[in-house]
C-alpha cells in the first residue's frame, strides 16, 4: 500500500483533521498584523519578528527534479508526491489571500509554528483554510477561472515556449509563469485517485476537467492534462518548468 492512491488519500483526510484542530484556535475576524508592520502575516516560528512583511508560503521549488527542498534555511529529502503537495499548497494558498485581500487589504492569514515538509503543507494548507474561511464571511467566492484552455492556451495562444525536439502539446515557461498557473488551476480543486506510477498527484476542478502535477525527472515539476474536453489542449498537454 505505501505510495498508493489510497494511501495518499487516507493521509490528506488526516491532514485535514491535523488542520481543524489547529483551526480550532483560529477566529476569523480577530485582529490582524497590520500590513507594512515586522513580520507581519508570516509564516515564522515565532522568533525574533525580524522577516518581512511580505506574505511567504514555502515551496523553494529547484529548477531541476531534485528530490530536496530547502525550508527555514535546512535541506530536506522530499518525495514526488510532497513536492507537489508543497508546491500545490502554496499556490492556492497565495491565490486564495490575494483574493480575500481585493476585498479586505489588511486582512492577513494567522502564522503557525512549522517545521519540516510537512509542517510547511499544513502552514499553506492553514493559510488556504482561513482565506477560504474570510471569503465565505466576506460572501465572496474562490476565484475560479474557466476552462483549462482559457488558462494555457490565453487568446488561443500557447503559453511558455516549445523547445526544438517538443510540440506544440509540450510546452515550457518560467518559474514565476509555472506559479502563476498553479495559482490559477488550483483554487476549488479536489485531489483524486491517480494511477500507482504517476510521480505526483491529480486534481479535479470545479467543471469536471482534471489536471496533473508531477516531478519529471529530466524536466523537474511538471503540469499535466489529463482530462479535458479540447480538441487540443487534452490528454497528454503538458508544461514543464524551465
Amino acid at each position: 500500500m505505501e505510495g498508493s492512491p489510497l494511501r495518499a488519500l487516507a493521509q490528506l483526510e488526516l491532514r485535514r483533521l491535523r488542520l481543524s484542530l489547529i483551526l480550532k484556535r483560529f477566529n476569523p475576524s480577530q485582529p490582524r498584523v497590520p500590513a507594512g508592520n515586522p513580520g507581519g502575516g508570516r509564516w515564522t516560528d515565532g522568533g525574533d519578528g525580524e522577516g518581512s512583511s511580505r506574505i511567504e508560503f514555502v515551496s523553494n521549488r529547484p529548477r531541476q527534479g531534485g528530490g530536496t527542498r530547502v525550508i527555514r534555511g535546512r535541506a530536506y529529502e522530499t518525495t514526488p508526491a510532497q513536492e507537489v503537495r508543497l508546491d500545490v499548497s502554496a499556490a492556492r494558498a497565495r491565490a486564495l489571500v490575494q483574493e480575500v485581500q481585493r476585498h479586505d487589504p489588511n486582512w492577513r492569514p494567522t502564522p503557525i509554528i512549522y517545521e519540516g515538509v510537512e509542517g510547511a503543507i499544513l502552514a499553506n494548507e492553514a493559510a488556504a483554510m482561513q482565506a477560504a474561511a474570510r471569503l465565505r464571511e466576506l460572501r465572496r467566492p474562490e476565484p475560479v477561472r474557466g476552462p483549462m484552455e482559457e488558462i494555457l492556451m490565453p487568446n488561443g495562444q500557447h503559453v511558455g515556449t516549445r523547445y526544438r525536439s517538443a510540440d506544440d502539446t509540450t510546452r515550457t515557461v518560467t518559474s514565476s509563469e509555472f506559479n502563476s498557473l498553479l495559482e490559477t488551476l488550483t483554487p476549488a480543486s479536489q485531489i483524486v485517485q491517480s494511477p500507482s506510477g504517476y510521480r505526483g498527484l491529480w486534481y479535479r476542478r470545479p467543471d469536471g476537467s482534471i489536471f496533473g502535477v508531477r516531478r519529471s525527472e529530466e524536466n523537474g515539476i511538471t503540469i499535466d492534462v489529463i482530462q479535458n474536453n479540447h480538441p487540443i489542449l487534452r490528454s497528454g498537454y503538458k508544461v514543464h518548468q524551465q
